[in-house]
């Protein structure tokens, strides 16, 4: 299959809509996934290819850069890890930063045509504007965890761009919401807190909002309009604490005003007094549930995209109602759904896809041999069902726990086998009746024992069968008269 569109992300929201915004289009699309990831949605729609791989490894994105004409191709990099939280998270970090840095040297290693990046507005310096953006990212000039792995990802791209003129365009968007989001997504965590658990939200702090969908519809523009180099903001609505969750009571048909929590919860200079407080009394922390509105609460970004990409037909009112009812009826299902209802199913191209893993999946087998060094008995349970699976450059998930239960079961026999030989081994001096002094020293303490058990000395027998061995040389020098010449002399 000619492919001419790439997309990694294809399992999160925004990797859904972009991907379902091409099938429309009649494009030929192929998508990074991990072995883990549900695949489901995609396996039966002739248009998609699925190529197993993580950005975090380039090993495992190698098929997926394998190309008939790159030149031609884009590739859409959806793939990112929000977490607002103040700790320090190492998959954020491997995710945004590491995985974006690896697609980008294989864009450069295997000359793709054309990167569309999904950076984000908060990597950018909150004083920029519109008129006067400067596209540069320093991590040490922004907040936030997440913003700080973002501004060190984008300023790669931008040194890339720079020295290997590499043909990127990078979208900044602010914050995304939208249906298709998973339950641990920080905007159904924070209407979670609010809508079930009635946690008191903050009354300061603020965030601009923008669809999902309008950010895949940017994506798409920018890949055919997009500079080389150049970064594009994409800004919502900004709304303050207050009036976000007025809206959400508005649209849940709540007719009441929203309480909110004392400054001194969201202080600072208390952070330590009120962690303990909340931690004591076992509710949920403020600071904890609604950091979306305490990191950057006055940063606010111009669009500097009018004139090249459409306008924003969805209102944030649409778009934060779309939130709630995705968020209440499983997230990813809006997503699923739309990519589902693009093309229609085909039991052909899912045939064709499940030959092509077999074929690839019979490579890998042949090509490693620890799989068939394992033991009939324990290889069968667990590499039968990943064959199917997994392509040829992929490790199926059974191959390492065969060859472990190989190792096992081969360490076991030969403890068997050792104690085995130990024991018989042990037993052959024991034969010669090692305990039978112990045995005669017993009835010596008893004046009507027999007679015969008194001959325990005789343990000197024993010894006698030791020294044998070594009295044929104290003999042999005793043969000889030299005592007789001594004498004489």
């Amino acid at each position: 299959m000619s492919v001419k569109y790439l997309v990694s992300g294809g399992e999160g929201a925004l990797g859904k809509f972009v991907i379902s915004m091409l099938l429309e289009r009649g494009e030929k699309i192929r998508i990074l996934m991990s072995e883990l990831s549900d695949t489901r949605i995609y396996r039966n729609n002739p248009n998609i290819e699925i190529c197993y791989g993580i950005s975090t490894d380039k090993d495992s994105m190698k098929e997926f850069f394998e190309l008939e004409d790159p030149r031609s191709c884009v590739l859409f990099h959806t793939d990112e890890y929000v977490s607002l939280s103040d700790a320090t998270n190492l998959t954020m970090r491997r995710v945004n930063v590491i995985g974006a840095e690896n697609v980008v040297d294989m864009c450069l290693k295997r000359k793709i045509g054309k990167l569309v990046y999904l950076s984000s507005a908060y990597a950018l310096n909150p004083e920029v504007t519109g008129d006067n953006l400067t596209i540069h990212f320093d991590r040490n000039k922004v907040e936030g965890e997440y913003a700080k792995s973002k501004a060190e990802a984008a300023a790669y791209v931008m040194e890339k761009v720079a020295l290997n003129k590499l043909n990127a365009v990078m979208v900044l968007p602010t914050f995304i919401i939208g249906p298709g989001y998973s339950q641990d997504y920080e905007i159904n965590k924070v209407l979670n807190s609010f809508i079930n658990n009635g946690t008191t939200p903050p009354k300061e702090g603020g965030r601009a909002f923008v669809d999902v969908r309008v950010v895949a519809n940017a994506m798409l523009t920018l890949a055919d309009k997009g500079e080389p180099g150049a970064g594009y903001i994409i800004s919502g609505e900004y709304k303050t604490s207050g009036e976000f969750f007025k809206d959400v009571n508005d649209i849940k048909g709540i007719d009441a005003p929203v309480k909110t929590a004392s400054k001194l919860v969201m202080s600072k200079s208390l952070v330590k007094l009120v962690n303990f407080y909340y931690k004591i009394t076992h509710k949920e922390n403020p600071r904890e549930a609604y950091t979306l509105f305490r990191e950057n609460p006055d940063a606010r970004f111009e669009d500097n995209s009018k004139g090249i990409l459409p306008e924003n037909v969805i209102s944030f009112k649409e778009s934060l109602s779309d939130t709630i009812s995705g968020a209440q009826t499983g997230g990813t299902q809006a997503a699923s759904a739309t990519v589902q209802q693009a093309t229609p199913k085909s039991t052909s191209a899912a045939e064709a896809m499940e030959a092509r893993l077999k074929r690839k999946s019979a490579v890998a087998s042949t090509s490693k041999p620890a799989t068939s060094t394992a033991p009939a008995g324990s290889a069968p349970a667990t590499s039968a069902p990943a064959a199917p699976s997994a392509p040829a450059h992929t490790r199926p998930a059974s191959s390492r726990p065969a060859s472990f239960a190989a190792q096992a079961a081969a360490k076991a026999r030969a403890e068997r086998e050792k104690a085995e030989a130990e024991k018989a081994g042990t037993s052959a001096p024991e034969a010669p009746k090692a305990d039978a002094p112990v045995k005669s020293i017993i009835p010596s303490m008893n004046p009507s024992s027999e007679d015969p058990k008194p001959e325990a000395p005789k343990a000197a027998e024993p010894v006698k069968s030791i020294i044998p061995q070594m009295p044929v040389k104290p003999e042999a020098p005793a043969n000889p008269p030299a005592s007789p010449e001594n004498s004489e002399t």
